[in-house]
């Protein structure tokens, strides 16, 4: 786009079937003509690779501190590629099916951000702006919704069919504050809702994970027109269903077409700037799971609670990575020590300290010293013959062993 300067990701008949509806259908969509292109093939490993095998990649930090990008000249054809994978190193690289990973939790933060900030108009996020009906105008569609000239320099916004006037953004706000959720289900979604400002801000990627999947159709069923709610809560579900943990391939193959067919009619209701590269991502998402399984074998939500606990052991910023490492370790010989730990309340044991036996009861004594050297400490070696006795002397006289010795007895004599 000229003046968002956006790039926008549109024309989501393409994935259609030859024979939708949709495909005849051209006033409806941006460019007002008919669609008879077929679905883009996918780049395979050996396309992909005879692409970039010509580009030299350096990796790792600059060490002068800057990153240098060869911009393109006027002649050269159009290069997609601008670095080569390291894992193209690997040979069977190129033949895998599924080469690279479309994270699905950052694909639904970003599609959530972007309902919410156009829904509720937010200043400098929401896709609803001048700028992009200005690019309408350009463009020559969607004339209802061209800014009108107000001053010399200054244009109005006419209203969309999704925007909501205050009094349904406060509405909209308090439905979503006045939720409830079972305790560890989900944080405070409160506090991140102004009623008053009629803003949402500091969603987690959890909490837009359950915004989107509980409270999203609640809110809009009846704050926004039927066709506009209709179309959002079709994303809604369709979340729902790429994250199920029993996946089946002709639902896949089902939803691929659904969520087509829901980028078609979010295409007549949102702006070309609503559709960057992550909206258009959710076309891909259900052959991602054909191939590699449910989502929550290659989510992000474990790496990055554990990326938030690693971050935690940053004590100094001028070595952030060996302060992680000292944390991590530090953590770990914690956790060891407190397994052999009696009488010490950790946090694997704070539960049940109150029900803990006695020290004198418990059935590892001999982690317990009842005393103290009174001379200087040396190494002795047992030989064979001394560790025997030892080991009898164990057997005889360790009370504990008694109820094992009655089992042998028992079972194998």
């Amino acid at each position: 786009m000229t003046k968002g300067k956006k790039t926008c990701y549109m024309d989501h008949r393409r994935f259609l079937g030859p024979n939708h509806r949709y495909r005849t259908t051209d006033k409806a969509f941006f460019n007002g003509k008919v669609e008879s292109r077929t679905a883009p093939d996918p780049l395979t490993g050996d396309v992909v690779n005879s692409l970039t095998e010509n580009i030299h990649t350096v990796f790792g930090k600059d060490p002068k501190g800057k990153q240098t990008i060869r911009k393109r000249k006027c002649g050269d054809p159009p290069q997609n590629f601008k670095r080569r994978s390291i894992w193209f190193e690997l040979r069977y690289w190129k033949d895998l099916l599924q080469p690279h990973n479309i994270d699905a939790m950052h694909i639904e933060k970003n599609v959530c951000d972007n309902i919410m900030n156009t829904l509720l108009g937010i200043d400098g996020k929401t896709k609803y702006s001048i700028n992009s009906c200005q690019d309408l105008k350009l463009l020559g569609i969607r004339k209802d919704l061209h800014p009108v000239p107000v001053g010399k320099d200054t244009f109005d916004l006419l209203p969309a069919r999704y925007s909501m006037n205050p009094k349904v953004r406060k509405l909209f706000c308090r439905v979503l504050k006045g939720a409830r959720f079972p305790y560890g289900y989900v944080s405070d979604i409160r506090r991140n809702i102004d009623v008053k400002k009629k803003k949402i801000i500091g969603l987690k990627n959890h909490d837009c994970h359950i915004l989107s999947h509980q409270l999203f159709p609640l809110a809009v069923r009846k704050t926004l027109p039927e066709g506009v709610s209709a179309a959002l809560i079709r994303v809604s579900n369709f979340f729902k269903k790429i994250y199920s943990t029993v996946i089946c391939i002709s639902d896949m193959e089902k939803l691929e077409e659904e969520i087509t067919e829901t980028q078609c009619i979010l295409e007549t209701t949102f702006l070309p700037s609503f559709f960057d590269m992550m909206v258009h991502l959710m076309v891909h998402l259900p052959l991602q799971v054909r191939l590699g399984g449910p989502v929550k074998y290659s989510s992000m939500f474990p790496t990055e609670r554990f990326l938030c606990t690693l971050k935690g052991h940053v004590r100094s910023k001028s070595h952030p990575e060996g302060s992680i490492a000292e944390g991590y370790i530090f953590d770990e010989c914690l956790n060891f020590c407190s397994c052999y730990l009696e009488g010490v309340e950790t946090r694997f044991s704070r539960n049940g300290m109150n029900d803990a036996p006695e020290p004198e009861s418990s059935s590892m004594p001999f982690f317990k010293s009842n005393g103290h050297c009174v001379a200087s400490q040396c190494t002795i070696t047992l030989d064979q013959k001394t560790w025997l006795q030892a080991h009898r002397y164990v057997l005889f006289n360790y009370d504990n062993i008694i109820p094992y010795l009655r089992y042998i007895k028992l079972f194998c004599y």
